[in-house]
């Protein structure tokens, strides 16, 4: 039984059917609150979320970092992260942004599009005939990790072993990290670096068409990015990349087959998609927390005091589902509008890989519901993963 509040519980509720009753209780009644699991003060308000994330200055992810290595031990798993953007701080953190920018512009992703689309269409061909499948196995496990290997270059013999190591990665990146998680990143990492410090090289020796090639040319100001800074990119884009994309296929359509006037909407009105994706996004967030922020000088966050040197994390699936933001909000509405959700973030940190994961899963979900009419859930118990700050199924079984 999951406390009510705060405590020493892991917030995100790792593998919980449905954890939304329990962040409404502490949106209630500890809205920011410090958490004995996370180590740090939990912020579950829209408002306080977008203040904070907004701030300039005072905040470090790298400072994080630093803080579990000094608990973990400095492991392949913490010597990746601390390449990731996600856990740089300026000026290291704004170079290396305008560097990858090069490489998502929005015209290159959108670009993306014909691509995805056959390789969507070829995973249900596939099941086309059986009347059933595993929308997670089939499609939403599958489809990033394919898009994301073709968008590196990476040769088609070598994608079950970097499935593999991506699912150790994945594991790692909880709010609230243990002993045995921080092994399975490392052990992951180990062998994914190693593979891609042998690619790199073997791609800037002869550039093709994708992203890894894009990513050793691109320049700013005459500066490039250094072979650690594209294998940690590399590693990102498998692992938050497809963690993200898989959760919000599998967590969208359940939300739809659950709500069949919202399914049958979006059927009649496909134009639709967009919408229905951030909703998707907002309702069931596939990342339900931020990984912790630490504060670097003293400041005040909705009236509570936050000392220097303690971490903040920010509730995704909390401020995502806040009635003060969003009416009715726990409602799924497909055209819900004005809907500027959190679920990748805002400010400095906001996710650059999030018009990759919004394209793919528009895709995934139309070609699924209009190709197949008569898609229902196929009964039974369905379970979550327990994966850190993920949230994600770990089947979904339907008929069609």
């Amino acid at each position: 039984m999951y406390e009510a509040v705060g405590g020493g519980v892991d917030p995100t509720l790792p593998g919980h059917p449905d954890p939304y009753p329990h962040y409404a209780r502490l949106r209630q009644d500890q809205p920011i609150h410090w958490n004995q699991a996370v180590g740090g003060w939990v912020l579950c308000r829209y408002a306080d979320a977008v203040a904070f994330l907004h701030q300039h200055g005072g905040v470090s992810r790298a400072a994080y970092i630093d803080g579990l290595v000094a608990k973990h031990g400095d492991g392949p798993i913490l010597r990746a992260q601390r390449r990731e953007l996600a856990f740089m701080d300026p000026p290291s953190h704004h170079r290396l942004r305008h560097l990858l920018g090069k490489a998502f512009t929005p015209h290159a992703i959108e670009s993306m599009r014909p691509h995805i689309e056959r390789i969507v269409d070829e995973l249900l061909d596939r099941v086309a005939v059986r009347g059933a499948m595993d929308v997670i196995a089939d499609l939403a496990y599958p489809l990033p990790s394919v898009v994301v290997s073709e968008m590196l270059g990476v040769p088609d013999a070598d994608r079950p072993r970097l499935q593999a190591w991506v699912d150790g990665l994945v594991m790692s990146r909880g709010v609230v990290r243990t002993p045995e998680m921080i092994e399975a990143g490392n052990r992951s990492t180990e062998a994914f670096t190693a593979y891609l410090h042998d690619l790199v090289p073997r791609r800037a020796a002869s550039p093709g068409a994708d992203l890894l090639s894009a990513l050793i040319a691109a320049e700013e100001g005459g500066e490039r990015m250094t072979q650690e800074q594209i294998v940690g990119v590399a590693q990102t884009l498998f692992a938050a990349g497809h963690a993200t994309t898989r959760n919000v296929i599998g967590n969208g359509l359940l939300a739809l087959l659950r709500h069949p006037a919202a399914l049958a909407r979006l059927r009649a009105e496909p134009a639709l998609i967009g919408s229905a994706v951030e909703e998707m996004l907002r309702y069931d967030s596939p990342t339900q927390s931020t990984s912790p922020f630490v504060v670097m000088e003293k400041l005040e966050i909705g009236g509570q005091a936050v000392e220097a040197g303690q971490s903040v994390s920010i509730l995704l699936g909390s401020v995502n589902r806040d009635p003060a933001q969003f009416p009715n909000a726990d409602g799924f509405d497909v055209a819900r509008t004005p809907n500027a959700h959190l679920a990748f973030s805002t400010g400095m940190h906001v996710c650059l890989g999030s018009s990759l994961a919004r394209l793919e899963a528009q895709i995934a979900i139309l070609r699924l519901v209009q190709r197949m009419p008569k898609l229902a859930l196929a009964g039974g118990e369905l379970k979550w993963q327990v994966n850190g700050r993920f949230r994600g199924l770990e089947a979904l079984p339907v008929t069609f």
